[in-house]
């Protein structure tokens, strides 16, 4: 039962984790501000990398917990899970998306200097984006406390974060090259 509580624990705050980290990049993106935007992009990051390790406990949890009948290999094929495989598969393919911008973050600083990935960058980024939306999906579908009111607002929380920060840097940001008149 321990590891029913870590799964669940981990995966919860995992997801705020990369609220935190989604609403953050929403918002730095339109921060013209460079001691603000350094220091929006610091927590941005930490709260991701805090997402990354509460997610590989998550998935770590979900497949030691003998109660619940999860194998690795869902990780492989994430349609081949025994319990709610929809659910499974949509977590499955958020932590590819979560993992992919990891990575490309991670390497970021060496490959800026290849004008062909900093090019593509914002482009894999969107891994991220997707991944968290994707989470959200996962969250509503598949814990066991999926449908109580506490789980609900957490995920609604986390919705309205990141909503709430593309509405302000819809309403903030002017791209460098037109002058804003008020």
């Amino acid at each position: 039962m321990t590891l029913w509580y870590v799964a669940r624990a981990a995966g919860v705050v995992a997801m705020i984790m990369f609220t935190l980290a989604a609403a953050l990049g929403i918002i730095t993106s339109a921060n013209r501000h460079p001691e603000r935007r350094f220091w929006l992009q610091y927590v941005h990051r930490s709260a991701a990398v805090t997402g990354l390790v509460l997610l590989g406990a998550h998935v770590f949890a979900v497949i030691a917990d003998s109660n619940v009948a999860i194998s690795p290999t869902v990780l492989i094929w994430p349609f081949g899970s025994g319990y709610r495989p929809f659910a499974m598969a949509i977590g499955t393919l958020a932590l590819y998306g979560l993992v992919l911008a990891a990575v490309a973050g991670a390497a970021r600083g060496r490959l800026a200097q290849y004008p062909a990935f900093s090019k593509y960058w914002r482009t894999i980024h969107i891994a991220a984006s997707v991944g968290w939306a994707l989470s959200i999906g996962h969250a509503l579908l598949s814990g066991t406390d999926r449908s109580t009111p506490w789980m609900l607002g957490i995920t609604l929380g986390c919705m309205v974060a990141v909503v709430g920060a593309g509405f302000y840097r819809a309403h903030t940001y002017a791209p460098p090259n037109l002058v804003r008149t008020r």
